[in-house]
């Protein structure tokens, strides 16, 4: 059951990481057709104005698609309503760490206005920082990667120590969430960043948008695959 709870946590996250997606879009004035947690075929949802929030079958994450046509139509949204657009997903995994570290320090017997509201923003500020100087160790150590299988399973065993045991891995995973997604590989938030950057500087550039993202979505489909085939041998040993 605590396996649950821990795929339930993981599931929030994200649920967190795609609503930042789609309030970002919607202050851009990018309308919304799909909020879903996971891909592929639909399992359950509602509709909620002319968005259809969705639970799909493959529990590997989640995307928020803009109601466009075309790739032309996606373009005219223009660089900077992509980019905040894009921001929005990690900004939100970024912002959820600060309350649950404020909560964190009271169950610890912190209780401060200093450990209420600026402890929890450098705590947040300071791991994001630690976490982004280690992506490095991601290429050295690939076999360190883990699937949505090895969070699962790590974190079930966190949670079972305890209520500040399994917000201390909730912060992590939010973190970590935003720090993976700005990485910049197409089609991750960084990855668009980067290439909506590009765009701006030079509008040429906008013809390579979706060739990177195919690319980019091969190599994140072998990445999973390989980081889930790992944590399986490694639970299995």
């Amino acid at each position: 059951m605590i396996y649950v709870g821990a795929l339930l946590l993981v599931g929030f996250l994200v649920a967190i990481h795609e609503f930042g997606h789609f309030v970002a879009g919607r202050m851009m004035g990018v309308p919304i057709s799909v909020f879903s947690i996971g891909f592929g075929p639909r399992v359950a949802g509602f509709t909620w104005g002319q968005t259809d929030v969705r639970l799909s079958l493959i529990p590997l994450g989640g995307y928020v698609l803009p109601d466009i046509a075309d790739e032309e139509e996606y373009f005219r949204l223009g660089a900077k309503a992509r980019m905040v657009f894009s921001m929005g997903g990690p900004l939100a995994n970024f912002l959820t760490a600060i309350p649950l570290i404020a909560l964190i320090n009271v169950l610890s017997g912190q209780v401060s206005v200093f450990q209420l509201l600026i402890a929890p923003v450098v705590q947040a500020a300071e791991m994001f920082v630690l976490f982004l100087v280690s992506i490095p160790m991601v290429f050295s150590h690939p076999q360190e990667v883990s699937s949505v299988v090895g969070m699962v399973a790590g974190g079930g065993q966190i949670m079972s120590q305890g209520v500040v045991a399994a917000l201390k891995f909730a912060v992590v995973i939010s973190l970590n969430l935003a720090i993976f997604n700005l990485l910049p590989l197409p089609p991750l938030d960084g990855g668009k960043l980067m290439l909506d950057t590009l765009e701006y500087l030079s509008p040429k550039l906008a013809r390579a948008y979706i060739p990177a993202c195919v690319f980019g979505w091969v190599l994140l489909i072998g990445l999973m695959i390989y980081a889930t085939a790992n944590d399986i041998a490694r639970l299995s040993a």
